[in-house]
């Protein structure tokens, strides 16, 4: 299961990704929103670097021999 983190000002909930919240959009049934169990802000989860124990945003995206991995700056794979 991937990290995942409130972004919220307020919040900055850390969990994997199940456990996010999904409802319909209210606006377009079409759509999905999607939740934070702690603060429920709507659209303020984004994923947490894939490196065990690290917290920070995963801003970049590497192929590697063992597969694709999402990490943040510190932890790209050389």
């Amino acid at each position: 299961m991937r990290k995942v983190i409130c972004n919220s000002n307020r919040c900055h909930w850390q969990g994997d990704e199940s456990s996010i919240l999904h409802a319909p959009n209210p606006f377009d049934p079409n759509y999905t929103v999607n939740g934070c169990p702690s603060c429920f802000s709507i659209n303020t989860i984004i994923y947490a670097c894939d490196e065990p124990d690290c917290w920070q945003e995963a801003t970049c995206g590497t192929p590697t021999e063992d597969g694709y991995r999402q990490t943040c700056g510190k932890h790209i794979p050389r």
